[in-house]
């Protein structure tokens, strides 16, 4: 991956006019800007940061241009903001020179090299008496672009840090194109992995993802195909987006073209995601040494809006991830934090699937809304109007039951409740009010039809192996069974059989010791 300054430009963010008549005020100008823009998922943050920031060193002034940047955990990708002012300002250069003009940088914590080399292109163009001259005649983001393509035209692209993992995102669908997209801008070289090509031809075509939201941007991407083989090469990270109903055909397609050494991780895992997937690299004889791991849930909330392009909502401020066996964790957040820092420890992956509020959430609000969803075909907002206090109050039985299942297995589950405040930051009374708070579920549109992946994804892969432990720990779980049983009549299928059974998750007569004994250690012994 490369990029070129002109591409981190946020164009409103660009103020030929500024109002503010001191330091303070045009960094809160600035920040302002890039808020209203939506860039900033935590304004205060990102305040915070740029104290410290000054207090550490003050900002850089050339030639009446202030140069003010900072890593933080405020910004999901670069961004730069630009302003002017018609009266110079002193922002505390060491040698006393005041500015009338400044850049504001904002990098990601987990890139700091890239952000240095930023700043040294940025540095070096202020140092050119044209871009200098040129920067005062700038009257709208368009011809800031210009100036700096202008400039940058004999420097080249920037090349990123090598010290950024290369990744392979397998799967092209919502959280498969969010990821990606995420990744390119921030640096990484990516290489993306569908199993049809239906879904990758715009991006093969355009050379890249169009991403908007709490992204921004065109993100390129290195490699895209349906070659298992060509994706997986040179990758460091291999990041499985999927649906879980395809994790076993996909530990068939990739393991025979793993690396040792290769991090393998489900996004999400659902109920029992590694244990099945581990297992089938087994049954297939894959031999080499991969760390294999599961998310508890997927970072992103986003949503294909239209070939080649993707919206996220939000991403997550949280998610725990776990490996099999449970001692590789720290090996895999050593080199998976260098990107999402947002990623945590999840202890085990019983505590990682056994947490999985998808299966709380989407099969519940799917089938109770069915009626709507056929009538209007999925306009309107499914986690807010769909989750009525009474439908809550079915979600919070089940989740009952899902939080007792963990409990039976040593676990301390969070509620539905619990995770949102730590996933979002919502809160509220009971679940009704947390859902209804919880600002990154504003937009979201429920299924457009009955045969999605809400059901036919989370009923076999995350009600059916919480009843099957339900049922082998003498756990009575009857709203999990009644909603499996529902969606079969439903879609006049045999969830149970389709389903992520203790048989195929390698569990069947084991006591909860030899489990958790399997889930921390990787074997019984």
């Amino acid at each position: 991956m490369t990029l070129q300054v002109h591409e981190l430009i946020v164009d409103n963010a660009v103020i030929i006019d500024l109002k503010a008549q001191t330091k303070a005020e045009a960094m809160q100008e600035l920040v302002s800007a890039l808020q209203a823009t939506s860039r900033l998922s935590q304004p205060a943050s990102v305040v915070t940061d740029l104290a410290a920031r000054e207090r550490a060193g003050a900002t850089g002034v050339i030639g009446g241009v202030a140069l003010s940047h900072v890593c933080t955990s405020g910004v999901h990708q670069p961004a730069l903001a630009f302003a002017r002012s018609r009266t110079p300002m002193d922002f505390g250069a060491v040698d006393g020179e005041q500015a009338n003009m400044v850049f504001l940088l904002l990098g990601p914590t987990a890139g700091e090299n890239l952000h240095l080399k930023i700043i040294a292109r940025i540095t070096h163009l202020l140092s050119c008496p044209d871009f200098q001259s040129g920067l005062l005649t700038v009257t709208s983001p368009q011809s800031l672009h210009s100036l700096f393509q202008r400039s940058e035209a004999e420097l080249g692209e920037i090349e990123t840090p090598e010290e950024l993992p290369s990744i392979c995102v397998a799967g092209a669908g919502n959280g498969g194109m969010a990821m990606a997209a995420h990744l390119s801008l921030l640096g990484c070289r990516v290489s993306v992995f569908n199993r049809s090509k239906d879904r990758i031809r715009s991006i093969q075509w355009n050379n890249g993802i169009h991403v908007s939201g709490k992204v921004e941007g065109f993100a390129k991407v290195n490699t895209v195909t349906t070659d298992a083989g060509e994706a997986l090469t040179g990758a460091d990270i291999v990041m499985i987006v999927i649906p879980a109903t395809g994790h076993r055909d996909m530990a068939r397609l990739l393991g025979p073209h793993f690396a040792d050494g290769q991090i393998v991780i489900l996004n999400p895992g659902r109920t029992g995601g590694v244990l099945e997937f581990v297992q089938t690299l087994r049954q297939i004889k894959v031999s080499t040494q991969v760390f294999v791991a599961e998310a508890q849930s997927l970072i992103y909330a986003a949503r294909v809006v239209d070939p080649g392009q993707v919206h996220i909502f939000e991403i997550k401020n949280s998610v725990p991830i776990a490996t099999l066996p449970a001692y590789h964790i720290p090996d895999v957040l050593t080199v998976v934090r260098k990107v999402f820092p947002q990623f945590i420890p999840g202890d085990n992956v019983l505590k990682t699937s056994l947490n999985n509020i998808g299966s709380v959430f989407h099969p519940v609000l799917a089938i109770l809304n069915a009626a709507w969803i056929e009538d209007t075909h999925g306009e309107f907002e499914f986690y807010h109007q769909g989750a009525s206090r009474g439908v809550t109050r079915i979600l919070e039985e089940l989740d009952a039951e899902r939080v007792a299942v963990a409990a039976a297995l040593g676990v301390q589950a969070m509620t539905a409740k619990e995770w949102l405040y730590s996933a979002y930051g919502a809160t509220g009374y009971d679940l009704y009010g947390a859902l209804q708070a919880n600002r990154a579920y504003r937009g979201i549109k429920a299924p457009n039809r009955l045969d999605h992946r809400y059901i036919t994804e989370d009923v076999p892969m995350s009600l059916v192996p919480l009843a099957a432990f339900g049922e082998q720990l003498k756990i009575p779980v009857p709203t999990i069974k009644a909603f499996i049983h529902i969606a079969g009549m439903l879609h006049k299928r045999d969830y149970w059989a389709e389903g992520r059974t203790i048989d195929r998750l390698g569990m069947k007569g084991l006591t909860v010791q030899q489990i958790r004994l399997l889930a921390v250690k990787g074997e019984i012994e």
